[in-house]
Parts: C-alpha cells; sequence; structure tokens
C-alpha cells in the first residue's frame, strides 16, 4: 500500500483509489506503446490516480497530466517518440480563473522518467502549485530536467496571459537528475520561484540549477564525471562552461550544497549580484581536471578580485576566521560557511 504525507492511502477523485495500469491495457514490457491507452484513460477517469507496477512502459509521444496524479511503482516510463518532441510529460492546468493555478498534483513513488533523449524537457509543469515530484529518476533529456513553465497554443486565454503559465511552491525532493554533459543546453532544474529542492542529485548536466530569486535548494550535489576516461581536449570540452548555479533573479538561498566537478560555481545575470549560501562546499580533483581550462566558483571582476566577502570558511586547509577579501576566482577544493556580496551586508559578529 502507498500512503501520502498525511499516512494515508493514496486516494483521489471520489474515493476511487488508485487505478492500476494493466487493468486499462497498458504494458509494461517495453515495447508496446501505451500512448493511446494513457489517452484515453485519463479522459475517461480524470482527477484519478495512476499506479504504475513494476515495468518498463513506453510512449510514443508527449503525456499531458491535466488533473491527473502518478505513482510509479519501480516502474520505467520511457519516450520513444520518432521524431523529438518538446516536452515529455506535461503536468498543466487550465488557469480558470486567471491566475489561480490548480494545485496538489504529484509524480512520485520508486521509479524513472526517462526522456530518452526523445525530448528538449523531461518534466514541465505550468499553471500548478504546490506540485509534488518525489523519488522519481529523471534521465536523458535534452534541454530542461525539471521545467517550471512553458507556454503552448492550447494553454491560451480570455485575457491572452502567458505569464501566468508559469508554476508556484514546486516540492521536489530525493530524485535523480542526470543526463549528458554533449548537450550544451541542458539544465538540470529551471526555477520559476517560490519552490522548495531538497535532497537532490544532478549528474552530468552543463548547468545543474537555473534559479530564481525566492527558491529554496537545500543537499544538492551535481557532479560531471562522464569524462573519466577521455584525452585532455575532450575532458576540456565537456566541461568548459559547466555552471552549478546561474542566478536569473537575486536572492535564492542555498544550503549544505556540494557543487561537484564544475568549472564555475556561481554564474550572476546581468545586474544579478545577491544569493545567500551556507556550507557550500566546491570541489575539484587536480589529477583529473584538464589543462588549460581555469575553474573558479564565482566570477571575478574585471581587476581579478572577487566581489565577494567571505567569513567562516575553510580554503585548502587554511581557516578565515573573520571578514577578508578572499580572491573566489581561482580557489578550488573549498568550503564556505556564509558568502555576502557586500561588507555590509554580513553580521557584525561571526557567532
Amino acid at each position: 500500500m502507498v500512503y501520502d504525507l498525511n499516512g494515508t492511502t493514496l486516494s483521489t477523485g471520489g474515493g476511487s483509489g488508485m487505478l492500476n495500469v494493466l487493468d486499462y491495457g497498458f504494458k509494461g514490457d517495453g515495447t508496446t506503446d501505451n500512448l493511446a491507452a494513457f489517452n484515453d484513460l485519463v479522459a475517461a477517469r480524470p482527477g484519478e490516480t495512476l499506479y504504475f507496477p513494476k515495468g518498463v512502459y513506453v510512449f510514443s509521444g508527449k503525456l499531458v497530466l491535466d488533473l491527473c496524479y502518478m505513482v510509479l511503482d519501480n516502474a520505467e516510463l520511457k519516450c520513444t517518440a520518432a521524431t523529438k518532441v518538446n516536452r515529455f510529460i506535461e503536468i498543466r492546468g487550465k488557469m480558470t480563473p486567471p491566475e489561480t493555478p490548480q494545485q496538489d498534483m504529484f509524480i512520485r513513488g520508486n521509479g524513472k522518467v526517462n526522456a530518452n533523449f526523445k525530448a528538449d524537457d523531461c518534466i514541465a509543469v505550468a499553471r500548478q502549485k504546490c506540485t509534488l515530484i518525489d523519488h522519481i529518476s529523471i534521465q536523458n533529456f535534452q534541454r530542461y530536467g525539471i521545467c517550471g513553465k512553458f507556454n503552448d497554443a492550447s494553454m491560451t486565454n480570455s485575457d491572452g496571459q502567458t505569464e501566468g503559465n508559469l508554476s508556484y511552491e514546486l516540492m521536489v525532493r530525493n530524485c535523480l537528475i542526470e543526463t549528458s554533459l554533449i548537450y550544451p543546453d541542458a539544465v538540470g532544474i529551471y526555477d520559476t520561484g517560490d519552490s522548495m529542492y531538497t535532497d537532490i542529485v544532478i549528474m552530468n548536466v552543463k548547468t545543474a540549477l537555473s534559479c530564481n530569486g525566492s527558491s529554496i535548494f537545500h543537499n544538492v550535489h551535481a557532479w560531471c564525471f562522464d569524462f573519466n576516461y577521455s584525452d585532455n581536449d575532450t575532458k576540456k570540452a565537456l566541461l568548459e562552461n559547466t555552471v552549478f548555479a546561474y542566478i536569473r533573479v537575486n536572492g535564492p538561498r542555498f544550503s549544505d550544497c556540494y557543487c561537484d566537478t564544475y568549472q564555475r560555481g556561481f554564474k550572476f545575470y546581468d545586474g544579478r549580484t545577491l544569493a545567500y549560501i551556507t556550507n557550500f562546499r566546491w570541489y575539484i580533483a587536480a589529477e583529473t581536471w584538464p589543462t588549460g581550462l581555469t575553474a573558479y566558483v564565482f566570477p571575478a571582476n574585471p581587476t581579478g578580485q572577487a566581489m565577494y566577502k567571505v567569513f567562516g570558511a575553510d580554503i585548502n586547509g587554511s581557516g578565515v576566521t573573520k571578514f577578508s577579501d578572499v580572491d573566489l576566482s581561482k580557489q578550488t577544493n573549498c568550503r564556505w560557511y556564509g558568502i555576502v556580496h557586500n561588507l555590509s551586508d554580513a553580521p557584525s559578529t561571526l557567532q
């Protein structure tokens, strides 16, 4: 039996409980196309929770979850579209009335959503709030692993709004997000704000996080490793322009995060300068890092001095016990316990 956060049986839609997809013509054999069966089921039984038992469920196109819920029980959803689709799974609502998104939809369990390099985005969410993505492996996308906004011609309103297509209060936890470094525009999580991301592993994604200022990122471990057996030039090409977090709006919050083998820790959009960071670790193994590629955790200003003040830091075993001007542009293997952009932003004493 599967339970929700309150310990009650997962159930929606008139108390009917979960629908075992095998009872509705689905096949988890890894070859049968289940797209038509999915579309028929969600049309006939809206607002239900679909239960996927162990198996590999193949779909030849995108899955649109409009008031639909999913529980994966050691199950894989795999995209096999003949031509690339823009999004493999869309979690979406009708936004009626305007600025009133649907809420509480989810994909959870112990399973995998595999875009199979047949889709730009693996999971995209629009016109939703409080969407839960829990214990899911999100794999093999070309652009976004999780995207908090998308526009589509079928989602227009009478007032013509499109900005309302973003999602709010995404809750993503205990997920693995993985693709390949050969995709230069890939982003693990494209965040649109007011969201929480906890206990996430991101592997081999050029930009691990693209961040809005109102979201929280806790215990995110981003790691590049698929260059291990490559020559120096191949390593350099794969790792060049890798970024842990791209700050699009001032003020995202990071805690207990680990940036492992990325060229850049943080990158800021023009005019953005502020991120709240505690207990952050950035690591590079010198023996495997390609020659000719400079790594830095924060961008330096034109004079070469980093634009940040650091306190409570451990830099290659040397403690920094007071506020110091520390050049962060070329330091590796560092752990910072607090970073502020301007000294005036810092507390008067260290606690």
